[in-house]
């Protein structure tokens, strides 16, 4: 398994540089552009929810990648040091998002991940949350 790992400041700016260091490691990985697409939300999502909610928007604070690339699957482990996420938020993230949430709030991010990943995880380990998400690919090229 190949793996690379990213440690980012909790800004805006910084996320979508992660987002440009996946897009670059995706086009190793036998995907289609909707699925490539697909993952690269799901960093953007996941990220900016550390940036968000774990931080409460503090730009001083670290949010680490960690992406693993084998032979079937990609695996990419979002993690940050703040607030834990609720596993209910994560369990109960399969309600499509016009079921009573406001545009001004969010709400969706993790529907989406669940949307568009194949497999989602969330655990705290040493001290940080980390999202693992999981999205399965026909080889690398």
């Amino acid at each position: 398994m190949h793996s690379i790992s990213l440690s980012i400041p909790s800004r805006a700016e910084a996320v979508r540089w992660a987002c440009l260091a996946i897009r670059g490691l995706l086009q190793g990985v036998q995907l289609n552009d909707d699925e490539k697409y697909h993952v690269e939300l799901a960093v953007s999502e996941a990220a900016t929810n550390s940036m968000c909610h774990a931080y409460d928007g503090d730009p001083d604070q670290e949010i680490g990648l960690q992406v693993s690339i084998d032979p079937e699957r990609l695996i990419v482990e979002v993690s940050d040091t703040g607030r834990s996420l609720d596993p209910c938020l994560l369990k109960c993230a399969c309600l499509p998002p016009e079921a009573g949430v406001r545009e001004d709030t969010g709400g969706r991010g993790l529907y989406l991940i669940r949307e568009v990943m194949d497999d989602v995880r969330a655990e705290r380990v040493d001290g940080r949350n980390v999202l693992r998400m999981t999205k399965n690919h026909k080889g690398l090229k």
